[in-house]
């Protein structure tokens, strides 16, 4: 009798303990501000960009931005719906003092995040963002002691896990904005709460220092965004920088960011030959000059596509070596459709669909002393409505295929499913949905003047999960160097990543459908 009075009361604890627990298979749905801290001045009348790190177990649908508790603005992933999502929402504010911003996910299934919110200072202009020393806050003995008491229980700690952009030795044009992006763990007992990003040594490359870090959770990971500009003359720039606790300690690995700036290339003009009658010489022995080993190196532009823009962007190789292929990388809501070599360099045409900003990287793979030179051949023909069409672009005798690329004259329904070799072609399949016959142009990149060869090599049979995205990556044997690469990807699959990678190529896709997708990634590498 006496137990059976106490089973509601235990009942009730057990629904209240029930209630606290996050089970691994119950649908959740999480969102943050990841470059922004709370309390952070903006200026008036000038545009602030919000990303908002959304991950969720069911797919994320969309991200929504509230100003003053006001829906601003919303940004879906535009490659179905992913299981995390950046999304990039901005919003300007026309009066001064303090504005209230806060962002919600939803996923696939209506469910709705808790709000994730921060309040930022709008000033009159941006004399103001670093006029004032930051403030020291007022601490009652009862914080104090709390304070003390839960710095003592934790432990500041944080590992460097990869560069999520620009590895170390990026090639980047004079001038150039780019971001780079460090993921790092934090592998302490602390979360970071209004913890800092400090610039500590080399070049700070046009960046801010301090910079507030979003909140992140022990045993989370954090991708920390800088923008930085390439300096104006060519060189090696490194910029090192580190985690700062709430007290101002630093911790962690050092987050270095280094860039090669080449110099810009220059026509010199050939010298007036002039003739000098000179007595006959015995000839000198010819010395055996050990020949300079080949290289190849990548070079990269990032490119900031306004709202609802296009843009056309060349990156060109380095004085000294010829562009034997290239690549892109861009934020989802960019649409590529045209990918070719132009000049000595990698061309890219470019349309985003978003309301918002996107980022665009274009890359052109450089050899160095290869003793030749390199050609674009080209094959122009309509692509037939409601079907497929292939594309076979022959590379002339005497010289040998390295890359290939393509052009839809900004067709926004056409996209290539297969980029590869063929024999000593590049080949490329054009899927059309529509019922227009719609005009196309294929490449392919030709290295004459030289002795050595191209050969294909495969990594085939990735899958893709539904509703996500995936990578592949081939590298080239062992005393070969890359040139170029392709891929075969079933038709739904979108490609918005495919560059070169270390002595090899790499392919990133996003698969729309609730179905298991494909994937394969070649490399084309050369032997001298």
């Amino acid at each position: 009798m006496r137990f059976q009075k106490k089973l509601p009361l235990l009942l009730l604890i057990f629904v209240i303990i029930l209630a606290g627990c996050h089970f691994p298979g119950q649908p959740w749905v999480l969102v943050e501000i990841t470059n922004h801290a709370d309390g952070e001045k903006v200026v008036l009348n000038q545009e602030v960009r919000i990303l908002a790190q959304a991950r969720s177990s069911q797919g994320i649908e969309r991200v929504d931005l509230f100003v003053n508790d006001e829906l601003e603005s919303s940004d879906e992933p535009p490659m179905g719906t992913p299981r995390e999502h950046l999304a990039e929402l901005s919003f300007t504010p026309f009066t001064e003092g303090e504005v209230s911003i806060s962002v919600q996910a939803v996923d696939r299934r209506g469910t709705i995040s808790d709000p994730f919110a921060i309040t930022l200072q709008v000033v009159l202009s941006s004399d103001e963002l670093e006029a004032d020393p930051t403030p020291t806050p007022t601490v009652s003995p009862e914080e104090l002691a709390l304070t003390q008491t839960a710095q003592a229980s934790c432990f500041n700690s944080a590992s460097f896990v990869e560069h999520v952009t620009i590895p170390v030795g990026t090639t980047v044009s004079a001038n150039s904005n780019f971001t780079k992006i460090w993921r790092v763990n934090n592998n302490g007992t602390c979360d970071w709460t209004g913890y800092q990003l400090v610039h500590t040594s080399g070049d700070r490359m046009g960046a801010g220092s301090p910079r507030a870090l979003p909140m992140v959770n022990a045993g989370s990971n954090a991708d920390i965004l800088v923008d930085m500009v390439a300096p104006p003359t060519p060189g090696t720039y490194t910029s090192v920088w580190r985690i700062h606790a709430g007290d101002g300690t630093p911790f962690g690995p050092e987050l270095i960011s280094t860039i090669n700036v080449p110099e810009a290339p220059t026509n010199t003009p050939s010298p007036t030959a002039t003739f000098t009658a000179t007595p006959t010489l015995t000839p000198s022995p010819i010395p055996t000059n050990t020949p300079i080993p080949i290289s190849v190196q990548q070079v990269t532009q990032q490119v900031i596509l306004s709202p609802n823009s296009t843009e056309t962007n060349t990156v060109t190789c380095p004085s000294g070596s010829v562009v034997v292929s290239g690549g892109y990388n861009h934020q989802p809501g960019i649409r590529v459709w045209r990918s070719n070599m132009n000049g000595n360099g990698w061309r890219v045409s470019a349309t985003n669909t978003q309301p918002s900003a996107r980022a665009l990287i274009i890359t052109a793979t450089c050899m160095f002393n290869s003793g030749g030179s390199t050609s674009s051949a080209t094959l122009s023909q309509d692509a037939q409505p409601n079907d497929f069409t292939q594309y076979v672009v022959n590379c002339p005798s005497g010289s040998v295929v390295t890359g290939g690329g393509w052009d839809f004259g900004s067709n926004a329904d056409l996209s290539v499913y297969l980029s590869t070799t063929t024999g000593n072609s590049w080949q490329i399949n054009v899927n059309n949905p529509t019922a227009n016959t719609l005009p196309v142009t294929a490449y392919a990149i030709c290295l004459s003047g030289v002795s050595g060869s191209t050969s294909q090599h495969e990594n085939r049979e990735n899958t893709v999960p539904p509703n996500d995205s995936a990578s592949a990556r081939q590298l080239c044997p062992s005393g070969r160097f890359i040139t170029g690469g392709g891929f075969s990807i079933d038709r739904e699959l979108l490609l918005y990543h495919t560059t070169m990678d270390e002595n090899g190529w790499i392919n990133h896709v996003a698969n729309p459908t609730g179905e298991e997708k494909h994937l394969d990634t070649f490399a084309i590498c050369y032997a001298p």
